[in-house]
């Protein structure tokens, strides 16, 4: 199993930068605003939308960086299924962004094939 320098320099920067910065800024909130950030960020419709979008991209990015096969399959399954939930959503707000997501996510999904 071959590491990727540049690719793990890239996965720090693109995860662990806003990771941090969240986290800090979560630790800064009050305790009322703390558990209303819980409450969305457990919500069906936040897990089922971006969390299966965050996953499947985190997911093709290690792939990458380790070179496993399974793990880029099972980040563009779950970048799927995001872009599946996320249409359907956005679907009943504006037609026009729930195509945009559909166009974007076929583009990243193309660009890691």
């Amino acid at each position: 199993m071959n590491i990727d320098t540049d690719g793990l320099v890239t996965v720090i920067i693109m995860w662990g930068t806003p990771l941090v910065m969240m986290s800090w800024a979560y630790w800064k909130m009050s305790a009322e605003d703390k558990a209303d950030v819980r409450s969305d960020f457990s919500s069906w419709r936040f897990i089922s939308t971006i969390g299966f979008i965050s996953a499947g991209t985190f997911l093709m990015q290690v792939a990458s960086l380790f070179g496993i096969d399974i793990f880029k399959i099972s980040g563009i399954s779950l970048l799927v299924l995001g872009g599946i939930f996320n249409t359907f959503n956005q679907w009943k707000d504006s037609k026009m962004k729930s195509m945009v997501v559909i166009a974007l996510l076929s583009f990243v999904i193309f660009i890691n094939l």
